[in-house]
């Protein structure tokens, strides 16, 4: 594992690759492209350029989640990992800590900055107004449960380049928040702090470094009323995590694994009523085990995407390559999720998967 200090290296810059991810411009795997179902992945992640992808719409929830976090890191980070304008790399810079109403403040103001894609959505950016100042401090009481305010170094959106030898390409990710807890101690099981005593039985008991992964719940929007206002419903914190959030949380704490300190994963899940916080300590899917297993999960999708991907090794034209991508693939387009990207973009891969179905039948119908 690498968690680069001065900048986020190249992926491809010291390691040689089947040609078919350079011909595609593709260069890592995250943990939430991981996810991503096959359709979306090629639209989003192989046909469109990363321009393009600036400019997919997001929501008003995404936008909300963002604003959360951001307080969080602002109120708690001694350093925050931002890009460079001038050398285009993500490298770690000073955060001047903000008190928490001055976090909650900037927070909400860079939120109001948002664009709403349709009604719905901006009915949802006005309730989150509302909603965001009292989420942001539910964070606050949570992360202190945790003992961030105790600690001396509070680390944010730290860039991970992981590499797994199933692999050919790496696990990049930025994780929300971690730091080193002085005041909570384990017997480290990590090959690092084998070697410190020689005997993996007789490993020392280390500072534990906590990794905090933070997701937000909103209330979601009701249908319209006679009267033409909207109502919300109360949003709802899970009773145990979503498995897309540990697989995520997995590949941030076997990353820091390789670190001699031992590494204790949180999940927090915040609302503006109250928050819930997984850990090993209340959870069985957080412990060391279990956590093993959904990162062999998400290893498995990568080894799936990549055998994806390598069935075109044979083409050296990228149009070719999508062009087959597009016809082997099920775009899904109900999916609720991984299409709210705007409408134009859909219509877009609509059309394209529209065309390659037509050339794919002719094709057929001219060799039988």
């Amino acid at each position: 594992m690498n968690i680069n200090t001065k900048k986020l290296d190249d992926p491809l810059e010291e390691k040689i690759l089947p040609g078919i991810f350079k011909n595609l411009n593709y260069n890592h795997h995250s943990p939430t492209s991981l996810d991503m179902l096959d359709g979306p992945f090629v639209f989003q992640k192989i046909f469109l350029t990363q321009e393009q992808r600036r400019l997919l719409e997001g929501n008003a929830n995404m936008a909300a989640g963002v604003a959360v976090n951001d307080a969080l890191q602002d109120h708690y980070s001694n350093t925050i990992w931002r890009m460079n304008p001038l050398t285009k790399k993500l490298q770690p810079q000073l955060n001047e800590k903000l008190s928490q109403e001055a976090a909650i403040q900037k927070a909400l103001e860079k939120f109001k900055e948002y664009n709403p894609v349709n009604d719905k959505d901006r009915d949802k950016f006005q309730k989150y107004q509302e909603t965001i100042p009292q989420t942001i401090r539910q964070g606050f009481l949570a992360c202190e449960k945790i003992g961030i305010a105790k600690a001396k170094e509070v680390t944010a959106e730290a860039s991970i380049n992981h590499t797994d030898n199933r692999l050919h390409l790496p696990i990049c990710g930025r994780t929300d928040l971690h730091f080193k807890d002085f005041n909570e101690v384990e017997q480290s099981t990590s090959a690092s702090a084998s070697h410190l005593s020689g005997d993996s039985s007789d490993a020392p008991f280390l500072s534990v470094l906590k990794c905090i992964e933070i997701k937000t719940v909103w209330s979601r929007p009701l249908k319209i009323r006679k009267d033409g206002s909207r109502g919300f419903s109360s949003p709802k914190l899970p009773s145990s995590p979503l498995v897309n959030h540990l697989r995520q949380l997995s590949f941030y704490t076997t990353s820091f694994f390789s670190h001699v300190s031992p590494c204790k994963p949180y999940l927090i899940y915040l609302s503006a009523d109250g928050f819930e916080i997984f850990s090993k300590d209340n959870c069985a899917d957080l412990e060391p085990e279990n956590i093993k297993n959904y990162y062999n999960q998400l290893v498995t999708k990568g080894i799936r995407r990549e055998r994806l991907l390598t069935r075109y090794s044979h083409l050296n034209d990228k149009d070719a390559i999508i062009e087959n991508l597009i016809a082997d693939t099920d775009p899904q387009f109900e999916h609720p999720f991984y299409w709210s990207i705007g409408h134009e973009f859909v219509k877009e891969a609509k059309e394209l998967w529209r065309n390659i179905k037509r050339w794919s039948l002719l094709l057929s119908s001219l060799t039988h």
